[in-house]
């Protein structure tokens, strides 16, 4: 196989991870009520998920990502009761 090919191919792969991480992310941030800390123009900001996901799309730095399913933060507990 190429060598550029094979890069190409490994880069593509950490695009799709480096989505999906950022994806489970806000889900986590939205689950968890919590804010997004950034620093612009040398200023700390505060975002909520659904305002960087506004912003992300009105950019459009990132497409959309495409998921057979929700993405879920590995902590969420279970919708369900454990105890019923």
């Amino acid at each position: 196989m190429d060598v550029n090919k094979e890069r190409e191919e490994f880069r593509a792969k950490l695009r799709a991870g480096f989505d999906l991480t950022f994806q489970k992310l806000i889900a986590f941030k939205k689950y968890k009520n919590t804010p997004f800390v950034f620093e612009r123009n040398g200023k700390i900001i505060e975002m909520t998920a659904e305002e960087v996901e506004a912003e992300m799309k009105e950019k459009k730095k990132v497409k959309p990502y495409k998921m057979k399913t929700k993405a879920h933060p590995v902590n969420e507990p279970s919708k369900k009761s454990k105890m019923e």
